[in-house]
């Protein structure tokens, strides 16, 4: 029997290897990333293209191909790719500090695996921010056997976002607070906006729990491309079946999809063929791809539209010739009433205490969004539910389990990004070992959708389906829900796992899933350090007015922060009198820091340390003790009336000095500044301009 099992053994392992030398074709390509001027508005922008092209080529391979990818930096930085979905050597998936060393400016990396799979996948940049500046492409793999559904055309739509802005620039206006980005989607919430729409108690309520204003999306976008344009179009007979493999490559932006010939039919998700189901309208989560089929109807070029979750925009692609038949809009969403886990457009604040009681409780038995009964919208969610595999994805029920619970934690005011409110690091990895099946399971506890992605697995999502469970590589998580996800083991060495939306992703959102068998390589041990560095950013927030001048310089990185803080007034009183404080604060969580500094007056120079803590409807306290003993407690906050006017208020009591107080207004003009004009109890009243650089 030893013999016998040896030579079944062997032959498993033939029909195991379809990459073996000796009956696969080796597919090469040359791909390189280099600078390229690009006008999608009408400004010259310098980006990042592959083989001078945004989106980069397809790369097309038939399963049991062996891949050969010479990938060189044309660039004076570094950069890399990672081949999203792909199952490959880990040496081979592209991640720097994680998988590879950063291919460093006039290098190539040469990239080599057996293609084992087929499907709709993509690959990009791992570096930075690059993907937002155009390094990401398309691949496609022909099964085997050929595809299970026949079609007169095959197409390859990549979708993606656009922003003139450095994308460096867009992060470090998220970091420093700034509500720009909604003011120019026109998503800012105000208080006469909440009184017009009914919406006024809950954002009471909303602020008495601490909230931030709800929002879908962090940037304010310039285009939305398909292909790299616009708007393409794909010439098509009536009666014709057209295979649309959609691939989301934005950076920021969830798309509903809607075809205006009728319901589009999925055929597969991620790469992997589900039991085709027709679909009116759905929301594609980024970094996902999906096969649809649709059939051309008679007499017209039919729209198929990919519109911005945030309603900031949309892409089109026109299938067939003739009269352009247009598909319908997506009613935009209200901000004031969103109930976004359920994809009702329609919140209050008694389902949002619900979903947290859920996702705070047991999750061991919980289905992915079955937070509250699902209700039927023109704004829906992920298809997910309906998703059923062809062949049963169960797991090996002779492994061990490893549950593994990873909350989807935030702070939108600081723009932090975490996962159990940690962020990234070369030491905090998610520890499993070969042979155990894991579950994952991940509670959305902020008020943004998350798009998590598992390098070199595909996981099962739990998701009412059984045995049938679909296989995905990457997932939405909507606001205040929970989805679980598990895979087996079946791997070594180390993997990321992160959040897809690339702003969340520099910003902290992301691990290192490693496993405890097997120690990685010497030389990317070497390097692990560098994975990642908690980048700090500068911003400044002040005003020059007729009577007096204020604001804050910041230097911030996720958990430190130094400050200097000034007040100079000359109205009302004799000379010039100026109230600096100097302070380096530590980032406990989003209610709460403690910080240790200096103040220095026309009057004294002393030290002082004390907390500031974030209270019930989101007012903003401070409370200190100087070097002599005296205490000064502090509360502003600031209310936006509408989309452009803001008040503000704050209220101050000295031991020593007693109260000061000040009240006023700001008009919002562009993004850098705003008028204002306030009144301060000891400068009395002035007008001028804030500004924020």
């Amino acid at each position: 029997m030893g013999r016998i099992g040896k030579l079944v053994g062997f032959y498993l392992m033939l029909n195991l290897l379809p990459a073996s030398t000796s009956v696969a074709e080796v597919v090469q390509y040359n791909v390189t990333v280099s600078h390229k001027t690009v006008n999608y508005t009408g400004k010259n922008i310098k980006a990042m293209a592959l083989n001078d092209s945004i989106p980069g080529p397809t790369l097309r391979f038939r399963e049991g191909d062996i891949a050969k990818i010479r990938f060189q930096n044309s660039m004076d930085v570094p950069t890399s790719v990672h081949w999203h979905g792909i199952l490959l050597p880990n040496r081979q998936d592209g991640v720097p500090y994680v998988n590879n060393p950063p291919i460093e400016p006039g290098e190539t990396l040469e990239f080599e695996f057996p293609v084992i799979q087929s499907g709709t996948y993509w690959f990009h940049s791992h570096t930075g921010l690059q993907e937002q500046r155009g390094v990401y492409g398309s691949i496609v793999i022909t099964p085997k056997n050929g595809e299970l559904i026949q079609v007169d055309k095959d197409e390859v739509i990549v979708l993606s976002d656009w922003t003139d802005e450095n994308p460096d620039e867009v992060l470090r206006t998220l970091k420093s607070g700034s509500d720009y980005y909604s003011l120019k989607k026109g998503t800012a919430q105000s208080l006469f906006g909440a009184a017009r729409n009914g919406a006024l108690m809950n954002v009471f309520k909303r602020s008495f729990r601490r909230m931030p204003p709800m929002d879908i999306s962090d940037v304010a976008y310039d285009r939305f491309l398909t292909n790299g344009k616009p708007e393409t179009s794909i010439p098509a007979l009536p009666g014709e079946k057209v295979r649309l493999r959609f691939i989301n490559a934005s950076t920021a932006t969830y798309f509903y999809l809607q075809f205006s010939g009728g319901p589009v039919q999925i055929v597969a998700a991620d790469g992997k063929d589900v039991e085709p189901i027709d679909q009116d309208r759905f929301l594609m989560a980024i970094a996902e791809t999906y096969d649809l089929i649709v059939t051309v109807p008679e007499n017209g070029s039919y729209e198929f539209r990919a519109t911005a979750q945030d309603g900031s925009g949309h892409t089109s692609i026109f299938i067939g010739d003739g009269k352009r038949i247009f598909a319908p809009d997506v009613p935009k969403p209200n901000p004031y009433k969103m109930d976004m886990s359920m994809g009702s457009g329609e919140m209050n604040m008694e389902s949002m205490d619900s979903k947290m009681k859920m996702s705070m409780g047991s999750v061991k038995d919980k289905m992915p969004g079955m937070v509250s009964k699902t209700v039927k919208s023109e704004r829906p969610m992920a298809p997910y539910k309906k998703l059923r595999s062809f062949e049963k994805s169960t797991l090996n029920k002779e492994n061990p389990t490893r549950e593994i619970v990873l909350t989807l934690t935030g702070d939108m005011e600081r723009y932090i990004w975490s996962m159990n409110n940690e962020i990234l690091s070369a030491d905090n990895v998610i520890r499993i070992r070969h042979g155990e099946n894991v579950r994952f399971v991940l509670i959305n506890k902020t008020m943004m959708h998350h798009p998590m992605h598992l390098h070199g697995h595909f996981f099962r999502v739990i998701n009412g389906q059984g045995e049938n469970s679909p296989l995905k590589h990457t997932i939405d998580v909507p606001p205040l829900s929970t989805q679980i996800i598990e895979f087996e083991g079946n791997e070594f060495q180390d993997w990321f796992f992160h959040c897809h939306m690339l702003y969340h992703a520099k910003a902290g959102m992301a691990r290192v899933v490693s496993y405890e068998d097997k120690k990685i390589d010497a030389d990317l041990g070497a390097i692990r350090k560098h994975l990642y560095k908690d980048p700090w950013y500068p911003w400044i927030n002040g005003t020059i007015q007729s009577h007096m001048t204020d604001g804050v310089a910041v230097f911030s990185n996720s958990k430190n922060i130094f400050s200097a803080t000034w007040e100079i007034g000359w109205q009302d009183v004799e000379g010039t009198e100026h109230d600096l404080e100097l302070a380096y604060d530590y980032y406990f969580n989003r209610f709460l820091t403690a910080f240790i500094g200096g103040n220095f007056t026309n009057d004294y120079d002393r030290g002082i340390f004390g907390v500031r803590y974030l209270l019930p409807f989101n007012f903003e306290s401070a409370w200190r003790v100087d070097s002599e003993g005296e205490l000064r407690i502090s509360i502003g906050h600031n209310v936006q009336l509408t989309n452009h006017l803001r008040i503000f208020g704050d209220f101050e009591y000295d031991t020593e000095t007693k109260k000061e107080w000040v009240a006023g207004v700001k008009y919002t003009l562009i993004k850098n500044f705003s008028l204002v004009s306030q009144y301060h109890s000891e400068f009395g009243a002035g007008a001028g301009i804030n500004f924020r650089f």
